[in-house]
């Protein structure tokens, strides 16, 4: 019974510490986790990533900039992700950034904005006066865009009757009765030019 006895003491001693011992790893363990996560003041560690739920100011008052991202390998130097529908960034300013380029404005790319370069047409004939009516149409390019039109003509007295946008090829129409003696009669395009370029 005696022998008995002690072996039952030394399994619950056993027991004992190895809960002990469990509770104790498990509380280090614990520690230690808690311990990885940051917390605000602690140091920005580089090559981790750094967990937290406040935000980061830096300020100064530098004549230069206050933060600097070289990336001297062969990707950006800066990477902004946001969930769906969130702005990667915003600035409170209104002043040109030099060299921003940018892929989409409001949803559109470059090809649905009017280019800068324009050219105008203009096709004029001699009427042949009298009252009788005169049709004149300038085109634009075909794959160009029409921007705007008009009509023109040296005499005082003739009348135009339509000035439209002519859609295919785009153009500027204009009709007119051409009165008294001839006179010319003119129809003008100002187009947008687009690729290939004229």
């Amino acid at each position: 019974m005696t022998t008995i006895a002690r072996k039952v003491m030394w399994i619950g001693r056993a027991t004992v510490f190895t809960i002990g011992l469990a509770v104790t790893l498990a509380l280090m363990f614990g520690v230690v986790t808690t311990a990885l996560a940051a917390v605000p003041g602690d140091p920005f560690k580089l090559g981790r990533t750094n967990t937290i739920d406040h935000m980061s100011t830096l300020v100064g008052s530098a004549s230069g900039a206050l933060l600097k991202v070289d990336n001297n390998g062969s990707g950006p130097a800066l990477d902004l992700k946001v969930e769906e529908g969130e702005a990667p960034m915003t600035v409170d300013s209104t002043i040109k950034v030099n060299d921003l380029n940018a892929d989409k404005v409001d949803g559109k790319d470059s090809t649905a904005f009017v280019p800068t370069q324009t050219y105008e047409v203009r096709e004029s004939r001699q009427g042949q006066g009298g009252g009788q009516l005169e049709d004149r149409i300038a085109n634009c390019d075909q794959g160009d865009i029409i921007l705007s039109g008009g009509f023109a003509t040296g005499v005082e007295d003739n009348v135009f009757t339509s000035s439209a946008l002519a859609t295919d090829p785009p153009g500027w129409f204009v009709g007119a009765q051409d009165n008294g003696n001839a006179s010319t009669i003119a129809a003008e395009a100002n187009c947008a030019d687009l690729p290939p370029l004229r």
